[in-house]
Formats: structure tokens, sequence, C-alpha cells
């Protein structure tokens, strides 16, 4: 990968969090159809649930890594946890005690919707952190006409999902 100047960049190295951002921007996932089901059921599910902004945020990209991979999303390494939580408040333009929160809590991972490994801060790399279980992902993207069958797919799918956070 190359800079702004062209000159070769490592991604190898752990990166300032504002200027990962910056540089991430232009790989920000784009505004899901309302008229899609995967857009129309994360809009659901974060009503529904209570989700946080950013945690309906971690979801849209957690889905769309699960799908597209290192098309969308290099390999950038992470230092530690502290560095994740740093790039992941200015990736989703949230403040950093939201990310610090959606992290402790780790209802995501147990309800099965990400895969466990970055909430725990396993993985070195931002992929690790935004991955959505593939399970979540093939049940988040079926057409549901209400909120109830919404509802009751979800509990039909949590009682199949492994709970290893």
């Amino acid at each position: 990968m190359e800079d702004e100047s062209g000159a070769p960049r490592n991604l190898m190295i752990p990166t300032v969090p504002v200027e990962l951002a910056t540089r991430m921007a232009a790989a920000r996932p784009s505004a899901l159809p309302a008229s899609s089901p995967l857009g129309t059921n994360l809009s659901r599910l974060g009503r529904l649930l209570n989700l946080s902004a950013f945690e309906s945020q971690w979801l849209k990209w957690g889905c769309c890594l699960r799908r597209y991979g290192d098309a969308i999303l290099p390999v950038i390494p992470l230092r530690d946890d502290q560095h994740a939580c740093e790039v992941l408040a200015v990736l989703c333009k949230v403040p950093m005690g939201m990310v610090r929160q959606a992290m402790s809590s780790r209802r995501l991972c147990a309800w099965g919707f990400l895969d466990d490994g970055g909430a725990q801060g396993a993985m070195p790399v931002l992929s690790g952190w935004l991955l959505a279980s593939e399970q979540f992902v093939e049940w988040i993207e079926q057409p549901y006409t209400s909120d109830a069958d919404l509802l009751m797919a979800l509990c039909k799918a949590s009682v199949s999902l492994p709970v290893s956070c």
C-alpha cells in the first residue's frame, strides 16, 4: 500500500488511530438500502435490542467483513486492546467510552453475533475485532415480515449459537 504521496507504506506496523481512520475513510461501508433484508434487519435489531450507535456500526462492519473480507479491509495490526478501542472509536466516530462499554458488556459476542476472538482482544488485527459470526450473517440476511418474526428467528438462532465468550 502507498501513502498519500505515493511512498510505500508497511501495513504491519501499528498505526496511530486518527491516521488509520483517515486512511480507512474510503473503505467505510456505504449505507445499506432500506429495502435490503440486511439493512432492514440491522435497523430493526438495533431498535429491538436497544443497541448503541457503536454496536449497530460494529455489526454492520462485521457483516460486511464476513462477506467481503480483505477486499474491504486489509490486515491492520493492533498493539493491544487500548489501541483497538481507539481505532474503533475513531473509525465509527463515537466516543471512546461507548466503545469501552460495548467491549466490556460483550453482549454482541454472548448473543453469538460476533466472533468471540475479537471481543476478547485475542486477535492482533482489526478484522479480528470486527468480524461477525457466520451464523449471525446467515440469519440476519433473511427476509422477515415483522418485528415478531425477527425476534422469533433470533430466539431460534440463539438456541443453536455457541456461547464461547
